[in-house]
This record gives structure tokens, sequence and C-alpha cells, in this order.
């Protein structure tokens, strides 16, 4: 992929992550971009196929992550360790989307599971959290059988994994806490995933 095709998608990444697919322009886009008008036409067909290759770029994002998580070596893991790899995983992974255009990402997503699928990008975010899924119920499962727990959490904890990035979105739009009680609570997050039996 050239350089334009990547300003692009990440101005797509940021402006429809901020505004929605309707309320951005093509003329948006390239300002955004700095790419000339014809560019979206060129590189993409236009503005509907640019945001499906948004969508698509962020799920093979989080794809790639999970993959650099590396499942496989992870359950070979003794005990203590995995305790420790778990916990840099969990804030690993949220911090994907603390990075830069992190909320733009997030709000994608968020309206990704609400919004008709008017422009054909909705199965890209099954796909994403089916790989989501798959990943941490690997892990998980691995993990709490070591502990001797029964397994039957995984699932809830994988939700309260994605409710954690959805809160973390709200907190950001609604500055109810600071960025330091947000960051004790992600902590305090992941030690209950880690350490308690619910």
């Amino acid at each position: 992929m050239d350089k334009t095709h990547n300003k692009l998608i990440e101005a797509g990444i940021q402006l429809f992550g901020d505004y929605g697919f309707d309320a951005v322009s093509v003329r948006d886009i390239v300002k955004g971009s700095g790419a000339n008008v014809s560019a979206v036409s060129y590189h993409f067909g236009g503005k509907a196929e640019l945001y499906k290759a948004v969508i698509e770029f962020l799920v093979l994002e989080v794809k790639d992550q999970l993959i650099a998580f590396d499942a496989e070596q992870f359950i070979k893991l003794p005990l203590e360790k995995m305790e420790v790899r778990l916990r840099e995983i969990i804030l690993e992974f949220h911090q994907l989307f603390m990075s830069p255009n992190g909320i733009s990402r997030l709000n994608i997503f968020t309206r990704e599971t609400t919004s008709p699928d008017k422009h054909l990008s909705h199965q890209y975010f099954l796909d994403m959290v089916g790989y989501v899924r798959e990943f941490f119920t690997k892990i998980l499962s691995s993990y709490y059988q070591k502990r001797n727990e029964p397994l039957d959490k995984v699932n809830f904890v994988i939700i309260f994994l994605l409710s954690m990035l959805k809160n973390t979105l709200q907190n950001r739009c609604i500055e109810l806490t600071t960025q330091e009680e947000r960051d004790d609570i992600i902590k305090r997050l992941v030690n209950l995933i880690i350490y308690s039996k619910f």
C-alpha cells in the first residue's frame, strides 16, 4: 500500500470515529489526509468503500495484536508466569485503544455494534469480536484450568473485558473520572479477572 492509501485510512479512522459515516464528506477526508480530491475514488471507489476499508484495517489490526500475544506460548507457561502475562495482555489490549486514534477506533466499534448494516461493514466488526473471543477463550480457559476454577466464567470475563473498553469510551467522552482514577479502576478490574473467584 502506498502512503496516500495509508493516509486516507488514518484520516478515515479519525473522522469516521469522531463524527460518524454520514457526517463526514469526501472533502473532509482528503483535507484530513492531505490528499487530492480524486484520491478516495482512485484508491477505494468512494466513501462507502473507504469506510469498509477502515473497518477491515481496524479488524486486522486487532487480529495482528492478538496473534502477537501468542496464545500457544501462553498456555505452556507455569501458573505464576501466566498470571504476570495475563495482566500484561489485558493491559496491552486495552492500551491498543488508548493509542493515537484509539478513541476514534472505539467510537467506530461502538457504532458498529448498534448501527444497521447499511455500509456492509458490520460483518468485519463481528469478525473482530470473534477473534477476541477465540483468543481470550483459549488463554482464560487454560489459566482457570491451572487454578482449578470452573470454566463457565470465561464467557463472562470476555464480555467484561469488552465492556471495559466501552466504559473507557464513555468515561473519556464525559469526564466523570480523572486519568489516574481510570488507570486505578482498570488495574483493579484486571486483579478481579486474574485473582478473584466469581
